[in-house]
C-alpha cells in the first residue's frame, strides 16, 4: 500500500500537468481547424494514446474525419466521411452521447465486424469520446492504444475532463469564427449598401433618361391618394396637354372618359393605374378608348404595375400607355385581308399552290397536298415540283400553257391529269396567274376524280339496269354480264354470291379486268357455308349491312372466311386492294353478295363508293326479287291449272257413282210398275249415295277452308277436349275406309290427354292425317299414339308406306302439293296445307319424318292451353 499511494499521486499529477497543457494549448487556438490540431497533437498524447483523429459534425447526420495523428489518412479513406447510422465506434458515441470504451482488437472486430476491413497497423485497444457541450454533440475524439488494456474509473474520467475540455474549446472556436463572420457580414453589408445608393441615383438619372425617350407614355403615381408625380414628355403629348403635378387618382379619372372595347364606359376603380395602387393588380397590354375633350378618341394599350417597398406593401404605381390607334386600324385591315386569304386557302374545295418560276411550290394549301399525295415536309424540303406532277405525255401541253402564262399573264382553266407521289393520277380542272407581288405563280386545281367517277358509276348502273331488264328471269349468264361491266368501269373486279335453297352460297358470277385472273379470283374469294358460326362475310349477309376493307393486302384474305386461302391463289406479292361486301336483300330476306374489289391503279374503294355497292345491290336484288315472283307465278298459274284439273276430277269422281245409283234406283221403281220397292234394297243404295255425299262435302269444305286460309284467318271455337277421344272417334269414322286400304289401324292412348282447343278442328287434324296414312300406307300397319311430352300435347301418325322423298318434305304442307302424282293417288293437295294452318293456329307445331319404303311419321304438339289471341292470329304461308 506504501508504494501505490506514492505512485498515483504522482500519475495524478502527470495527468493534471497534461490536463493544463492541452487546457493552455487550447486557449490559445482560436478556429476550429486550430482546435483540432491542437486537439490530435496534446490530447492523444496526454492519455498515452499512439494515434488520435476528431471527427466533427458539419452537417446533421454526417461525421467528417478534419484531423488525425498516428496513421496515414490513405489507411481511413473509407472511413473520412460517415452516416450516423453506419455501425462503428465514432457513429454510436453520437448516437449515444456516451464515450464507447474497447479494451482489445477482439472485442473491436466482434462489436463493429466492419473494422476489420480498416488496415490498422496497430490499436489493440480504441476509445471514442463525445465532443458535447451542453447536451450538443459537436464530434466525436477518437484515441487508439497500441496494447490491450482496460480502462480504468480514473482513466475514464480523465478522458471525458480532456475530452470536455477539447468539447469547451471547439465551441469557443465556433464563436469566435461566428462574430468574425458577422463583423464581416456587417462590413460588407454597408459597404453594399453605399454602393446600392451610388448605384440608385445613377440609375434613377437613367431612368429618368428613358423615360424621356422612350415612345410610350408613362407616369407615375404615389399611393394611396395616387397622386401623380411623374409623368414623361410622351404622356403630356398623348393627352394633349402637360401632366399636373400632385393630380389625384379621382381628378385624373373623371377629366378623361375610357371605354372597354364592347363600348362601357371604365368606372373610377376600373382604371389599370388605380387597380395597381388601390390592388396591387398587374395590367398588362389592356386596350381601352379615351375620349378627349373635344370629343375625339383614341385607342390605347395600358400596362400598369404596382411599385412595393421591401415588406410587400404597395408605396405606387406605374402606367405604361401607347397610342394603337392606327396600329389597330391597320391591324384590321390586315386581319380582313388574312382571313379572305385563309378561307381561301383552306378551302377544301379547291387545291391552291404558289410556284417560283423554275417550278418550284413552295406554298400550298392541305387541299392540294392532299390531291397530289405530298406531306408539307416533303414541300418544305423543295422535292414537289411541277415537273414531276405533270405525266409525260403533257409535257408539251404543259410547255404551252407556260408560254401562255407568259404572254398573258394567266392561264384559262383547262382539264389534265397530275401524277400522284403514289404513282396513280387524278383528273384536274387547273389554272394560273402570275401574282407580281410575290414573284410567284399562283394555280388553283380542282378534283375531278369524284365527277368522272360519278359520272362512270352512273353509266355502269343504267347498263347494268338495261342488261338485267332484258328478261324477266336472271339467269348466271345476266350476273356474269353485270360483273364483266363492273369489273372494267367502277372495280377491278367483281364476286357475284347468291343462297341456295338449301342455305348455303354459290358462285353465280366472277369477273376481273385481267381476264387471267378470273379462274384465280374463282378458286380464292371464299364462300363459307351458312351453318358457319362467324366470319365477316356471313355477318354482313345476316345482317345487312355492308363491309368496307380499304387496305385489303393479301394477310388479310384469310380473315374473311374461317378457311385459309394460299397466297399463291390470291393477289400479286406485295398487291394492295380495298374492297367492299354489300348484302343483296329483299324484305328482310338474304339473297347473296356482291363483291367489288378495286386495285391499283384504279383509285380506291372508300366510305363513299359504298352508296354506289348498295344501289347495285338494290337492283341486283330488285332484278331477282322479280325474277323469283315471275317464277312464284308461273308455278301458282301450273298449280292452278293442275288443281282445276283434279279439282274437277275429284268432285265428278262421287257425283259419277251417285248419279248411277239414283239412275238404278229410279229404274227399279219404274220396273216394279208402282209396286213397293224392298226396304233392303232402297237401304243399300241411300248408303251407298250418303258415302259418296260425304266425300262431296268432304271436298267442298277443304276449298272452303282453303277461302278462309286465303282470307288470312281462321276462326276457332276452344273448350275442353280429348285428344284421345278425338282420335278414336275419327278411327271409328274411317274404319271402313281402313278396311277397305286393308291397313290396320292401332291407337295407342296410355294417359288421358284434355286441353282447351276446337273440337271440330282438332278432329279434321286427326282425319287428314289419318286419311293421308291410310292413302299412302300400302296396305300396312298404322300406329296413333297420344301422350304428353315435355309439357305439351303430342299426337302421332306413323305408316309404314312408300314414304317421303327428301326433296319433297319442305313442301308438302304447300297449298296444292304432292310428294306423289295426283293420276295415282287422288285428293286436292290440300289435307296437310290445311293441318298445318290449324296446328299453327292452335299454337302447335307439325313435323315428319319419312323414309322412302319404310313409311312416314307425322308428329303434332300443341300446347294445353291455346290462348284466345292465337285464334285470331293472321296465318301464314308454311
Amino acid at each position: 500500500m506504501s508504494d501505490t499511494r506514492p505512485h498515483s499521486a504522482r500519475r495524478t499529477m502527470e495527468r493534471l500537468l497534461r490536463l493544463q497543457k492541452v487546457t493552455s494549448k487550447l486557449s490559445q487556438a482560436l478556429t476550429p481547424e486550430q482546435v483540432a490540431q491542437v486537439i490530435v497533437e496534446q490530447a492523444g498524447p496526454a492519455m498515452d494514446a499512439a494515434d488520435c483523429s476528431i471527427f466533427l459534425l458539419e452537417e446533421p447526420g454526417v461525421l467528417r474525419l478534419v484531423q488525425l495523428v498516428g496513421m496515414s489518412r490513405r489507411e481511413l479513406e473509407p472511413w473520412t466521411c460517415l452516416t450516423l447510422d453506419v455501425p462503428l465506434p465514432v457513429t454510436d458515441a453520437v448516437r449515444l452521447g456516451e464515450p464507447v470504451w474497447l479494451e482489445s482488437r477482439e472485442a473491436v472486430l466482434e462489436r463493429y465486424p466492419a473494422m476489420g476491413r480498416l488496415p490498422l497497423s496497430h490499436g489493440r485497444a480504441w476509445a471514442s469520446l463525445p465532443l458535447e457541450v451542453e447536451g450538443r454533440v459537436l464530434g466525436v475524439l477518437t484515441l487508439g492504444f497500441e496494447r490491450e488494456r482496460g480502462f480504468a474509473e480514473e482513466d475514464r474520467d480523465f478522458a471525458r475532463l480532456v475530452a470536455r475540455q477539447c468539447a469547451q474549446a471547439l465551441e469557443r472556436a465556433h464563436l469566435y469564427a461566428r462574430e468574425r463572420e458577422l463583423r464581416e457580414q456587417a462590413e460588407r453589408a454597408r459597404a453594399e449598401a453605399e454602393a446600392h445608393r451610388r448605384q440608385l441615383e445613377l440609375e434613377h438619372r437613367r431612368l429618368q433618361a428613358v423615360l424621356q425617350q422612350l415612345p410610350q407614355a408613362v407616369i407615375l403615381a404615389e399611393a394611396p391618394d395616387g397622386r401623380l408625380v411623374m409623368g414623361n414628355a410622351q404622356a403630356s403629348r398623348l393627352h394633349g396637354e402637360s401632366v399636373p403635378a400632385n393630380w389625384s387618382k379621382e381628378e385624373y379619372t373623371i377629366a378623361r372618359t375610357g371605354f372597354h372595347p364592347d363600348g362601357r364606359p371604365y368606372s373610377p376603380d376600373e382604371w389599370p393605374l388605380v387597380r395597381a395602387l388601390t390592388r396591387g393588380e398587374v395590367v398588362r397590354g389592356e386596350v381601352m378608348e379615351v375620349q378627349r375633350g373635344d370629343g375625339s378618341r383614341y385607342s390605347l394599350s395600358v400596362s400598369a404595375g404596382p411599385v412595393r417597398d421591401a415588406e410587400g406593401r404597395v408605396t405606387a404605381a406605374v402606367a405604361l400607355m401607347e397610342d394603337i390607334t392606327e396600329r389597330l386600324r391597320l391591324e384590321k385591315s390586315l386581319r380582313q385581308g388574312e382571313a379572305v386569304f385563309r378561307r381561301i386557302m383552306e378551302s377544301e374545295m379547291m387545291g391552291l399552290a404558289f410556284t417560283d418560276k423554275d417550278g418550284l411550290i413552295h406554298e400550298a394549301n392541305e387541299a392540294f397536298l392532299s390531291l397530289v399525295g405530298y406531306d408539307r415536309e416533303a414541300m418544305e424540303r423543295g422535292a414537289l415540283r411541277w415537273q414531276v406532277l405533270v405525266p409525260p405525255e403533257g409535257a408539251e401541253a404543259g410547255r404551252r400553257k407556260q408560254r401562255e402564262l407568259l404572254s398573258r399573264g394567266v392561264v384559262t382553266a383547262f382539264e389534265m391529269e397530275l401524277v400522284r407521289r403514289d404513282g396513280g393520277r387524278v383528273q384536274v380542272l387547273t389554272g394560273a396567274a402570275q401574282v407580281e407581288e410575290r414573284e410567284s405563280i399562283l394555280s388553283f386545281v380542282l378534283d375531278m376524280s369524284d365527277l368522272k367517277h360519278a359520272e362512270g358509276a352512273v353509266r355502269f348502273l343504267a347498263t347494268a339496269s338495261r342488261v338485267l331488264g332484258q328478261s324477266l328471269e336472271v339467269s348466271d349468264a345476266t350476273l356474269q354480264h353485270v360483273a364483266s361491266l363492273a369489273s372494267v368501269s367502277v372495280a377491278s373486279w367483281c364476286v357475284i354470291d347468291l343462297v341456295t335453297p338449301e342455305g348455303g352460297l354459290r358462285r353465280a358470277a366472277a369477273a376481273h379486268e385481267d381476264l387471267e385472273r378470273v379462274p384465280r379470283l374463282v378458286r380464292a374469294w371464299p364462300t363459307p357455308p351458312m351453318q358457319d358460326a362467324g366470319g365477316p362475310l356471313l355477318e354482313a349477309l345476316r345482317s345487312g349491312e355492308p363491309l368496307l376493307f380499304q387496305d385489303f393486302r393479301a394477310e388479310t384474305w384469310p380473315r374473311v372466311s374461317s378457311g385459309f386461302v394460299p397466297l399463291e391463289q390470291v393477289m400479286e406479292a406485295g398487291e394492295v386492294c380495298s374492297v367492299m361486301v354489300v348484302p343483296l336483300r329483299s324484305h328482310e330476306r338474304a339473297l347473296g353478295l356482291v363483291t367489288l374489289g378495286a386495285c391499283k391503279p384504279r383509285r380506291p374503294h372508300g366510305p363513299e363508293d359504298l352508296s354506289l355497292g348498295q344501289e347495285l345491290a338494290h337492283r341486283l336484288a330488285a332484278a331477282l326479287e322479280s325474277a323469283r315472283l315471275f317464277l312464284e307465278s308461273q308455278r301458282a298459274v301450273r298449280l292452278r291449272d293442275e288443281f282445276l284439273a283434279v279439282a274437277s276430277h275429284e268432285l265428278k269422281t262421287p257425283l259419277t257413282p251417285l248419279r248411277l245409283q239414283l239412275q238404278g234406283l229410279r229404274r227399279v221403281a219404274e220396273g216394279h210398275g208402282g209396286e213397293p220397292v224392298p226396304t233392303e234394297r232402297i237401304l243399300r243404295v241411300v248408303r251407298s249415295c250418303e258415302s259418296q255425299v260425304r266425300k262431296l262435302a268432304g271436298l267442298v269444305n277443304d276449298l272452303l277452308d282453303v277461302a278462309k286460309l286465303a282470307r288470312g284467318r281462321l276462326p276457332l271455337h276452344l273448350e275442353e277436349v280429348d285428344l284421345g277421344a278425338v282420335a278414336r272417334e275419327v278411327l271409328e269414322q274411317l274404319s271402313a275406309e281402313a278396311v277397305r286400304t286393308g291397313c290396320r289401324v292401332e291407337l295407342m292412348d296410355r294417359e288421358r290427354v284434355v286441353g282447351r282447343w276446337d273440337r271440330l278442328r282438332l278432329e279434321q287434324v286427326v282425319t287428314n292425317l289419318l286419311t293421308n296414312a291410310l292413302k299412302y300406307g300400302a296396305g300396312r300397319p298404322i300406329h296413333v299414339g297420344v301422350e304428353w311430352a315435355h309439357g305439351l300435347a303430342r299426337l302421332s301418325v306413323r305408316d309404314e308406306g312408300i314414304g317421303i322423298a327428301p326433296e319433297h318434305r319442305g313442301r308438302i304442307f304447300g297449298k296444292f302439293e304432292r310428294a306423289v302424282s295426283e293420276r295415282h293417288y287422288g285428293g286436292l293437295g290440300l289435307g296437310l296445307h290445311i293441318t298445318w294452318q290449324i296446328v299453327s293456329a292452335l299454337g302447335g307445331t307439325i313435323a315428319v319424318e319419312s323414309e322412302v319404303g319404310h313409311g312416314s311419321t307425322f308428329t303434332v304438339e300443341l300446347p294445353r292451353d291455346t290462348a284466345d289471341e292465337g285464334s285470331r292470329a293472321m296465318l301464314a304461308e308454311p
